[in-house]
């Protein structure tokens, strides 16, 4: 069961609920039953789940914890189950918008593998996510020369096959039985402790979308740069914005089945200036 691909927790319930019940049979268990689940979860009521899937209850803050117990939901996957739950029955429509957006956060977070520590050598260069990235859209087969050519600006050869060796040995891409390589997996994030090593791959990333003004013709780029008087509360605002925004980007460039190219997104916005008293 994939709580991420839910927004309705009835149904996740109820789907978890049957999905049980099939598991238990196929292994020859006894029949689950809603007397059963609730004797897990730790309700007097053996009816009250059925009512909550049937939308005659509602689930209150402690009911939810013993329910994602019940289910085997742990980490990240309770966290969703609770933000499931309270936007399925808040009825303020501002709520449901923030509610819904932390949502999509964690359904973005669910789809990335953490990186391992003692594959920081992967954010010291930026050749490395920039070359994985284009394998991801390339079908690249051992051809360095026709790589080096879709990437912009060209990597050298030389350079592109030291980073193929790599993240071959670190795990981070693949070859298959037809001789093309693929990334072991979609998306990834640092672990927490290389903080300081993504602040300067960000700077390069930064520096390099500067180079972009000239290297690009203007229908291929987007680069916007505007002085803004604000004060606390706008500046608060502006931040919350750009948080939602980033995060709809991210999810709309995880439902591309067919990628034909990459494109480096960022987002700046920093002070020019001290905060007057």
């Amino acid at each position: 069961m994939d709580i991420y691909q839910y927004e309705d927790f009835r149904k996740f319930l109820n789907d978890c609920f049957e999905e049980k019940r099939r598991s238990r049979a196929e292994t020859g268990q006894e029949k689950y039953t809603h007397r059963q689940l609730a004797a897990d979860a730790g309700f007097a009521n053996p009816g009250y789940f059925n009512d909550v899937v049937k939308g005659r209850r509602t689930l209150s803050e402690s009911a939810t914890g013993k329910i994602a117990d019940a289910f085997g939901l742990k980490g990240g996957e309770a966290d969703y189950f609770k933000l499931l739950v309270d936007y399925g029955q808040n009825k303020s429509t501002e709520d449901r918008a923030e509610l819904y957006r932390q949502m999509l956060f964690r359904r973005n977070r669910s789809s990335f593998v953490r990186l391992n520590p003692i594959n920081s050598k992967y954010y010291q260069d930026y050749h490395y996510p920039l070359v994985r990235s284009a394998i991801q859209v390339f079908e690249f087969n051992g051809n360095y020369e026709e790589l080096s050519r879709f990437i912009r600006p060209a990597v050298p050869v030389a350079t592109l096959k030291k980073c193929v060796r790599d993240l071959c040995e670190w795990g981070l891409l693949k070859q298959a039985a037809d001789g093309r390589y693929h990334p072991s997996h979609k998306n990834q994030e640092p672990a927490p402790s290389m903080g300081d090593l993504i602040k300067r791959l960000n700077r390069e990333w930064v520096i390099q979308a500067a180079d972009a003004l000239f290297a690009f013709p203007k229908e291929e780029r987007y680069i916007y740069s505007a002085l803004l008087t604000v004060g606390a509360e706008t500046f608060a605002e502006i931040q919350r914005r750009i948080d939602r925004f980033r995060e709809e980007i991210v999810e709309l460039a995880k439902r591309e089945d067919h990628p034909d190219r990459v494109m480096q997104f960022n987002i700046q916005h920093f002070p020019r200036s001290q905060v007057k008293d």
